[in-house]
């Protein structure tokens, strides 16, 4: 499989952990981690540049294995898994193979979670395909375009020019040559309904701003939640034990659950 030189810094479980391996329909093999033992599941997408065991990513999906059956993988092009990024368009086959992996496990309830680019996948993913029982998009952009802030052009830089295409596979993160201009999320989201949706987005987000939010969560049909937060940060900033129980407690009440303890 292939190595990211980025994945030499990652997280150390300290709770018992399942490694997991998937190929999608389309072929790609996806590696990492099943965490937890509850009923109730989440597949989690981490962002761009991102892996599953990335130390502030790793230990919120194992702050969440408490109360959730975690399973979260590196997506295609980056970490150990193999293919080439497409920055949320065919990830959604990622969210698929993982999810398939939670029902054969028998988890009655999943939700996907994901965080700006893992946002993008996973809220296509349940406009596309379909087949969980809630979405929740954080730090997550309503269009591919519009984006006017320094991060973005910082990372429009890394994927856009062949020196930062190079530094990007320098760095184990390997890009598609191809872009398609895929379905927005915002194009796609009321096709969630009437599966629960969830938009978290910190109003001091340095990438995507607070109006991407509103824009989701607009087209978005019943039931649905927006959580903006005055300091959150961007993705994985935000990635608190605090954030972790309130975005479990969430869920179980989403599916009327009784809280555990």
């Amino acid at each position: 499989m292939p190595r990211s030189p980025l994945t030499a810094r990652s997280h150390r479980y300290t709770t018992p952990v399942e490694r997991l391996m998937v190929t999608t329909t389309d072929g790609v093999t996806l590696v990492g981690s099943r965490l937890g033992d509850a009923d109730p599941a989440v597949v989690f997408c981490h962002g761009f540049m991102g892996w599953h065991r990335k130390p502030r990513v790793g230990a919120f999906t194992e702050q969440l294995a408490t109360w959730l059956t975690v399973y979260a993988v590196d997506l295609r092009g980056h970490g150990r898994s193999g293919g080439m990024c497409t920055f949320g368009d065919r990830e959604i086959h990622d969210v698929q193979a993982v999810l398939d992996v939670a029902r054969r496990d028998g988890h009655a309830r999943v939700a996907t979670v994901g965080a700006s680019m893992g946002g993008i996948a996973v809220i296509r993913h349940a406009a596309l395909l379909g087949g969980v029982d809630a979405v929740v998009g954080v730090s997550t952009p309503a269009r591919w375009e519009g984006h006017g802030s320094d991060s973005i052009r910082r990372m429009q830089w890394f994927t856009t020019s062949p020196a930062g295409r190079g530094l990007s596979r320098v760095a184990g993160v390997r890009l598609s040559a191809e872009w398609h201009e895929p379905e927005a999320p915002e194009d796609v989201v009321e096709k969630i309904a009437p599966t629960p949706v969830v938009v978290v987005h910190g109003r001091d987000d340095h990438y995507f701003e607070e109006e991407e939010a509103w824009r989701l969560y607009r087209r978005a049909g019943q039931p649905k939640r927006l959580l903006l937060a005055s300091r959150f940060g961007h993705g994985e900033d935000g990635f608190t034990p605090a954030f972790a129980e309130r975005l479990a407690r969430l869920l179980y009440q989403t599916w009327g659950l009784e809280w555990p303890g």
